[in-house]
């Protein structure tokens, strides 16, 4: 891979043309990213709310909820 066989920096840089690397896949790699963004929010949200209902059941038992209050270790 290269960017090109420049002997100067100067001029126009529309006659360099593009210098890094993929050159033509910023579009599919945008779209890749927002999905896998979405899935992980998804994923993200649903782990979350497994462990809020797991922790609210955790508390409503019997007294766990009065013995968190006093600062007693739950099990």
């Amino acid at each position: 891979m290269t960017t090109g066989d420049f002997e100067s920096w100067t001029g126009s840089m529309l006659d360099i043309g593009p210098i890094y690397p993929f050159v033509g896949t910023e579009k599919a790699l945008l779209i890749v990213g927002v999905v896998l963004w979405i899935i992980w929010h998804i994923w993200q949200i649903r782990n979350e709310s497994r462990e809020y209902k797991e922790e609210a059941e955790k508390y409503t038992k019997g007294e766990n909820l009065m013995k968190a209050i006093r600062g007693e270790r739950i099990r």
